[in-house]
C-alpha cells in the first residue's frame, strides 16, 4: 500500500491551453519540439528506461547527422526516414519555398519517462523557457 502522504498527479486537470494561430504562417519561425528521443549522432544517448532531459538540435542539423534511443514506439517508419518523428528537413524545405518562415536556431526533443511529476513540475517548465528564448511564431510538437 502506497503511502498515505503521497498524492497522485492528475494530468488530466493539466490541459495544454489552445491559442489559436493568428499571423501568417510564412512569416512564423518554427521550432520543432520533440518526444522521440532524437538527439544528435554525437550527443549524450538518452537513457530508454527513463529519462527526464531533453536534448538541443541546431536548425543547421539534418535528418543524417540524428539518431534516436527510444524502445517505447513501433521504430519502421523512423528507420526509413527519421523526418516522420523529428521533421527538421521538411520544414526546412517549407521555408525555402517561402511556406514558413523559418527554423528557430534551436529545437528540443526529450526521451521517454514515466516520472509524470518531474516532467511537470521541473522538465516542462525549464525546457517552455527555452523554446520561449527562440521566440517561434509556431511549434511544432511531434510523439514517438
Amino acid at each position: 500500500m502506497p503511502p498515505t502522504d503521497v498524492k497522485p498527479l492528475e494530468l488530466s486537470r493539466y490541459c495544454v491551453p489552445f491559442t489559436p494561430f493568428k499571423g501568417k504562417l510564412e512569416d512564423a519561425p518554427i521550432c520543432l519540439v520533440s518526444t522521440a528521443a532524437v538527439r544528435r549522432a554525437d550527443d549524450r544517448p538518452f537513457d530508454t528506461e527513463g529519462d527526464t532531459t531533453w536534448r538541443v538540435i541546431g536548425s543547421d542539423a539534418e535528418a543524417k547527422d540524428l539518431r534516436y534511443d527510444d524502445t517505447h514506439y513501433d521504430h519502421a517508419c523512423v528507420d526509413r526516414d527519421l523526418n516522420c518523428v523529428f521533421p527538421i528537413d521538411r520544414v526546412r524545405e517549407l521555408a525555402k519555398e517561402g511556406r514558413v518562415g523559418a527554423l528557430t536556431a534551436r529545437h528540443f526533443s526529450l526521451g521517454f519517462s514515466q516520472a509524470l511529476r518531474e516532467l511537470r513540475e521541473s522538465t516542462i517548465p525549464a525546457l517552455v523557457r527555452e523554446v520561449d528564448r527562440e521566440r517561434p511564431g509556431a511549434v511544432l510538437l511531434t510523439g514517438g
